[in-house]
């Protein structure tokens, strides 16, 4: 019984990359549909859930005018598991921004205390799962053109 991605794998950076850009697609390039479906419902959700529990402004980007990389690193940690989670979180950022940095009054407000812990939590969960949902669809499509 031949399968259609045995005679045509798709190289596995295309696979990585599509599983970045929405979580699950990767296992949907290599033919496993159950499990992109799983994956993907579980890291959106979880990140929905985050983003309802603390609000649009639990995802805050580090500062991009600081000369040292590892300071922006270390200033906003969560941010790195954060934008593992795909374009979502960029269009998170960019809803939560502010039209005005002077403006004192804004759409969104950010949450306090253990309410934007959690949500900033399930966010930064959300994308680490995604990065090994990443990791393993690019495996299988490395291997024998993604056969489980």
């Amino acid at each position: 019984m031949s399968r259609a991605h045995d005679t045509n794998p798709v190289p596995a950076p295309l696979v990585a990359l599509a599983a970045w850009l929405l979580p699950g697609s990767g296992y949907l390039l290599i033919g496993q549909r159950a499990r992109a479906l799983t994956i993907s419902i579980t890291i959106l959700l979880l990140f929905v859930l985050g983003l309802l529990i603390g609000g649009v402004k639990v995802v805050d980007p580090p500062a991009s005018y600081t000369p040292n990389p590892l300071k922006i690193l270390f200033d906003k940690p969560w941010f790195v598991g954060q934008i593992l989670a795909g374009p979502i979180t960029l269009v998170t950022v960019a809803v939560g921004k502010d039209s005005d940095d002077r403006v004192a009054s804004s759409s969104f407000h950010p949450s306090h205390a253990r309410v934007n812990e959690i949500g900033t939590l399930y966010t930064a969960v959300a994308g680490m799962l995604n990065l090994l949902a990443i990791i393993d669809s690019t495996y299988r499509a490395g291997r024998s053109g993604g056969n489980p």
